[in-house]
């Protein structure tokens, strides 16, 4: 993707996030969310916008060794594309390789640290291994990143609790 393509999307991400940040309710911060995933799901190069089509399609499949390699081809041909590691996280995460699905995300996050559905992913993760308190510190930056999460209020909720009981 020609540079000037990309820091026109990119510049439109940012504009979308101090939007998201600003809105006043839930339909506005959904919008915007949503037109967020839009442009991460869809890159500008074709061919590896059809490998992440093909990739989404086998996950909803549940055909999994087609999802993981459509994902690795994305991240061989766009490896500064965030959401083909994301997308490979969660493979990693509904086969139970939570370790993996943690190495990817934290790809993910070097390349956009306000990838929301990525710490989303990361919090399950880590509550998924037991460890409480990193899904906890994951879940709250997830809405820091983003405030209309509509799981995320929750989720931090049941983890403040499990801690407390872990800690009577």
């Amino acid at each position: 993707m020609p540079a000037s393509a990309d820091s026109g999307r990119s510049h439109t991400v940012d504009r979308l996030f101090d939007a998201l940040r600003g809105a006043q309710d839930a339909s506005e911060g959904n919008r915007l969310t949503s037109l967020i995933w839009q442009l991460w799901n869809h890159p500008e190069d074709p061919e590896t916008g059809d490998l992440m089509s093909e990739g989404r399609t086998a996950l909803e499949n549940l055909d999994f060794g087609t999802a993981l390699n459509r994902f690795g081809e994305v991240i061989e041909r766009a490896p500064e594309l965030a959401e083909g590691w994301n997308k490979r996280a969660t493979v990693y995460y509904v086969m139970g390789d939570f370790e993996a699905s943690i190495r990817d995300i934290q790809q993910v996050l070097r390349l956009e640290p306000r990838h929301f559905g990525a710490l989303a992913g990361l919090g399950m993760n880590y509550d998924a291994l037991g460890d409480k308190q990193q899904a906890l510190n994951a879940w709250r930056r997830a809405l820091d990143a983003n405030p209309h999460l509509e799981d995320a209020p929750a989720r931090i909720r049941q983890l403040e609790e499990d801690l407390q009981q872990q800690s009577i």
